[in-house]
């Protein structure tokens, strides 16, 4: 293939691919926060600076993800109390992860052939919607950037013939703090690291300093984030129990989400990777040996605890789209042996059938599902918001309020976020009788009274 006419189709892949994404994720836009966002700006808006700094220095804090309270506390203090800005960064982010994907792949397989079709599948998956349409999961997706950043850095040196410089290792370093920042999904990244020196590389023992270093940062990351005052150490949801049942069921729900189905069972799960893994065993791929890793390693922080969303497939989502590209690559090169000429043709050709195919998978699971879970607590704090505001424009500093009633459990901190959010103001007082046991405190305690009947708030003090 002449330059020219590579150029022309890697430019119309690029585009192909962005529009793609786009399509399926451009109504996020418009979405409002949610309550995590009200819990996780707050935390993030009511520290002091310089300890949300010192955080994503000293990696090892028990500071809950710094990385992503730093990208809350920075949005916040730019465009305040709207969700746009923090959509289009988001959204913005996850184009930034497109093109490391792209890199990823072609540094993994060496063909951008598989890149191509690579970033296609990466670009949307429905089951993991969250990670387009909730600013919570904004931590996935600055893992992924952190994480595929250090991973790309790290290998393209490696493929070169060399060892990382002094620039580029202390670059490798700089991101793989920052993804252990964002997320703990990190840790992986040393072992994948290592997978990819024993695939590929060749060398003494000496070669292996680098991931050897990131892996022992994971030991103090480790003691930090599971003893102490630790969110991570001190929530049941992030509790682990390291038991066969729980790595099966989870891995059961986790295949449910990636390929679309709802009857896949621990057994037949653990035969799935396990066919997964015979495959590039018998036909010696190291591709599909890394993609395999990077699925399995790539989930293993979340395979022993309760359940969570499809997003934190958002890292191993990688693994599982160079896998299928690998193969579907491979594919095409054993039937066009005799006539390598119509291999451009044919590759366009299998390009654009994935894409409509995967397309038209991704706009049917949409259409059967509407989601009301992920679209109905956005507009539950919108709502307050707009209301609230619409009622009492203007709080003085310090205000005493209470509601007797709001359309949120008795368990969320939500109302309490939203109000001190929205004004601005950490100094508000915001009680509420679902979090008092039934009893009803005296008005004359507070300048404001509101209350919440038929999906309207109601002012009833002063």
């Amino acid at each position: 293939m002449r330059p020219d006419q590579r150029r022309l189709l890697f430019g119309l892949t690029a585009a192909i691919v962005l529009a793609y994404y786009l399509f399926f994720t451009w109504r996020s836009v418009g979405l409002y926060f949610d309550p995590d966002d009200m819990m996780n700006l707050y935390l993030a808006w009511s520290k002091p600076l310089g300890q949300v700094l010192k955080a994503n220095i000293f990696f090892w804090s028990d500071f809950y993800r710094p990385m992503g309270a730093l990208f809350y506390r920075a949005i916040f203090a730019a465009g305040g109390f709207n969700p746009l800005p923090f959509r289009l960064l988001c959204l913005t982010i996850g184009i930034v992860n497109i093109a490391l994907c792209f890199w990823f792949a072609r540094l993994a397989s060496g063909s951008e052939r598989v890149a191509a079709l690579a970033v296609l599948m990466f670009a949307f998956h429905p089951r993991l919607l969250e990670v387009w349409c909730r600013t919570g999961v904004i931590y996935d997706l600055l893992c992924f950037t952190f994480f595929y950043a250090a991973a790309c850095l790290y290998i393209s040196a490696r493929r070169h013939g060399g060892f990382p410089g002094a620039g580029r290792v202390a670059a490798i370093l700089v991101c793989f703090i920052c993804a252990l920042n964002t997320k703990e999904m990190a840790v992986a990244l040393p072992v994948i690291l290592l997978g990819y020196e024993l695939l590929f590389e060749r060398g003494g023992w000496r070669r292996f300093w680098l991931v050897a270093v990131m892996g022992a940062m994971n030991i103090p990351f480790f003691a930090g984030k599971t003893r102490g005052a630790s969110l991570l150490a001190n929530n049941p949801l992030y509790r682990p129990e390291y038991s066969w049942d729980r790595f099966g069921h989870s891995w059961a729900v986790y295949l449910n989400y990636i390929l679309m189905r709802e009857t896949i069972v621990p057994w037949s799960a653990m035969a799935i990777l396990g066919v997964l893994l015979a495959i590039a065993v018998v036909f010696r791929s190291r591709q599909l040996l890394l993609a395999w890793l990077i699925i399995v390693i790539g989930t293993l922080p979340v395979s022993f605890i309760p359940y969570r969303g499809g997003f934190v497939l958002y890292i191993s989502w990688a693994g599982w789209v160079l896998y299928a590209a690998v193969v579907l690559v491979a594919a095409q090169d054993l039937l066009l042996r005799k006539w390598p000429r119509y291999r451009t043709a044919l590759a366009c050709a299998v390009f654009i059938l994935v894409g409509w195919r995967f397309g038209k998978l991704n706009l049917h699971d949409q259409r059967v599902d509407p989601r009301h879970w992920l679209y109905d607590p956005p507009f539950q704090v919108q709502s307050m918001t707009a209301q609230m505001r619409a009622l009492q424009p203007v709080l003085p500093r310090g205000a005493r309020m209470l509601f007797l009633e709001d359309a949120f459990t008795n368990k969320e901190w939500t109302p309490y976020f939203i109000m001190k959010l929205a004004w601005h103001d950490d100094t508000l007082v915001v009680d509420r009788t679902k979090m008092m046991d039934g009893k009803v405190p005296e008005w004359k305690d507070y300048q404001y009274v509101f209350t919440y009947e038929s999906g309207r708030y109601k002012q009833l003090k002063p």
